[in-house]
């Protein structure tokens, strides 16, 4: 019995969730590094590996589906016809309903709640009936109820409700910290077993002064126990933005507006003079001694001996040389600086995921602040937050996160790094902002490498990831260099 499962990427999103993903479909939405479709696909795989996959992305596209139904028509086929509005979150109990089609006589549909989830077919007939209504002019779903038999099916959620959709997307956090989070429709809950680390950050804001409190959600409720620590935060029913990000649902203007709202807040940090010995001790703690650091910790673990040979392959990727190249070009840059010798209360980490933002009420909230257990921990270089925000405009940082990059070797046996997306002119209005708030863009540019370098014994569980973020730190380096 051949099996077909046509994919159906054809609904309307709701103006809230295009704003989110743009002009993409539900079958290419990212989460946990893979597109939805691809979800959807291994798991119906499960019960039909030798299934024929069908998507359509537009109802223009249901005459060639025809035609290809009808080369069919003589052979015992089974088709599956599913909505991509819907995601499988209980795979044992969605199995279980899909596996009906192997029983059908005639066509049901299955319902999830009043809306239909998707649609079975005991031959090649009955599809070919429910075609002709889509191509007479009525939509799939529509179609879909027209067809008498039906069961309840469960195991799907509707990600076409806002509020389905943004807990989906919203589900890839970092385990780097091995943090859960739990919660329910109104609140979150975020638990480690790194105590210290939770404590911070719930400190963290309750150290701040009281007109900084209105950036960040505020964490509540905070409990410790001998093995781990937690507090509860309000769901805000907002995406963070490096989801909207590597989807590519940002334009120019959209952009521009939501880099005066970072300015605005980098504008509203409290500043506080200081001495040039202090200035230079918090700067050398961040952009020297903490890269130095991080690169002894990468040597000295196991895994490195075996990345280190994929490293070092090529000159211009050896490690000891990027970094010996790192430093040269920030004194040179630090050198011509206009410094004002003066800390900020930062963030610490304000880059596109720890940021959640609406595009329609212009708001942008702050998650996961570095952490303080006093008040003298909230201080920092002014240039620092601003270089987090750097790695993932221009060194697009969540195109890592979300494992859209890839490696190759070139004709001449060097190493290129391709990432999905062209930031240029996303670059241009940053630095244009950068400079007219009064920062200095090369500063920013160099120490964002610093923060590449710096990550790179974090993610040793992912050599290619590693690779990636030396590849970048070498082409940021060779765009400075150019530069200065």
């Amino acid at each position: 019995m051949k099996v077909i499962v046509v994919y159906d990427d054809t609904g309307r999103k709701s103006e809230a969730i295009t704003d989110i993903i743009g002009d993409k479909g539900f079958a290419d939405v990212i989460v946990k590094k893979r597109r939805l479709e691809e979800y959807y696909q291994s798991s119906i795989r499960k019960i039909y590996s030798d299934l024929q996959w069908k998507k359509v992305h537009s109802a223009f596209e249901y005459p060639e589906l025809v035609r290809e139904i009808e080369l069919h028509s003589e052979e015992t086929i089974r088709i599956l016809h599913c909505f991509s509005n819907y995601l499988i979150s209980d795979e044992e109990k969605a199995l279980l309903s899909f596996k009906k089609l192997d029983f059908i006589k005639e066509p049901y549909s299955a319902k999830e709640g009043k809306r239909i989830a998707a649609v079975l077919f005991p031959d090649a007939k009955s599809y070919l009936f429910f075609c002709k209504a889509i191509l007479s002019g009525q939509k799939p779903w529509d179609a879909a109820k027209s067809i008498k038999e039906f069961f309840e099916i469960d195991g799907l959620v509707d990600i076409g409700i806002v509020g389905n959709f943004v807990q989906c997307v919203t589900g890839n956090f970092d385990s780097r910290y091995f943090n859960s989070l739990r919660g329910n429709e109104y609140t979150l809950v975020k638990s480690s077993s790194n105590i210290k680390k939770i404590k911070s950050e719930y400190t963290f804001y309750h150290l701040l002064p009281e007109d900084m409190k209105y950036w960040f959600v505020m964490p509540f409720h905070y409990q410790e126990s001998e093995t781990e620590a937690s507090y509860t935060m309000e769901r805000l029913h907002m995406t963070d933005l490096a989801i909207k990000w590597v989807h590519g649902s940002m334009d120019e203007s959209e952009f521009e507006e939501l880099l005066d709202k970072y300015f605005f807040f980098f504008r509203s940090r409290y500043s506080r003079k200081c001495s040039k010995e202090e200035y230079e001790r918090v700067a050398k703690a961040l952009y020297i001694d903490k890269v130095k650091e991080r690169i002894t910790a990468l040597k000295r673990l196991p895994e490195y001996q075996k990345i280190q040979t994929i490293i070092e392959i090529s000159e211009e990727t050896k490690l000891d040389l990027l970094v010996l190249k790192y430093f040269r070009l920030k004194e040179k840059i630090e050198a011509k600086m206009n410094v004002s010798y003066e800390s900020v209360i930062g963030h610490g980490d304000p880059c596109f995921a720890n940021a959640l933002y609406s595009k329609s009420t212009k708001t942008l909230k702050f998650i996961d602040p570095k952490g303080a257990l006093s008040e003298e921990e909230l201080w920092t270089n002014q240039y620092y937050d601003i270089a987090k925000l750097s790695h993932s405009v221009c060194g697009r940082y969540d195109f890592f996160n979300n494992a859209l990059f890839d490696i190759h070797i070139n004709d001449q046996f060097l190493y290129t790094l391709e990432i999905p997306f062209d930031p240029s002119k996303y670059i241009d209005i940053f630095r244009r902002k950068v400079e007219e708030n009064g920062f200095d863009y090369l500063a920013v540019r160099i120490y964002e490498v610093s923060l590449f370098l710096s990550m790179l014994p974090l993610h040793i569980d992912n050599p290619h990831k590693v690779l990636g973020f030396v590849l970048n730190a070498r082409n940021i380096l060779e765009e400075i260099e150019r530069d200065v």
